[in-house]
């Protein structure tokens, strides 16, 4: 029960973060740099939440290349997006 707890409650975190996240990505009141830092903690959300479900990933972000703070979010959304497949295949396969 305390497992099941514990990832109910990671869930339920990675979801809002990653939910500010993405709607910070389009507000014209914040600078590349935070919408870096969110697409940064929606990445370590939702890795929280694999890890506390057992689930193997790769969290690793490639940066070459990326040499703005856009950049640099997009390679996180998409890492992001790649993780929310790996979450969802073994959340949703029972």
């Amino acid at each position: 029960m305390n497992t099941f707890t514990k990832a109910t409650l990671a869930l339920l975190t990675s979801s809002a973060i990653a939910t500010s996240a993405f709607a910070a990505s389009g507000s014209s009141d914040d600078s590349a740099y935070e919408t870096y830092r969110n697409s940064i903690s929606s990445v370590e959300a939702l890795s929280n939440t694999l890890d506390a479900k057992g689930i193997q990933y790769n969290a690793d972000v490639n940066l070459k290349g990326a040499n703005t703070f856009t950049k640099k979010a997009d390679a996180y959304n998409d890492k992001y997006e790649e993780l929310q497949t790996i979450f969802n295949a073994a959340h949703f396969a029972n």
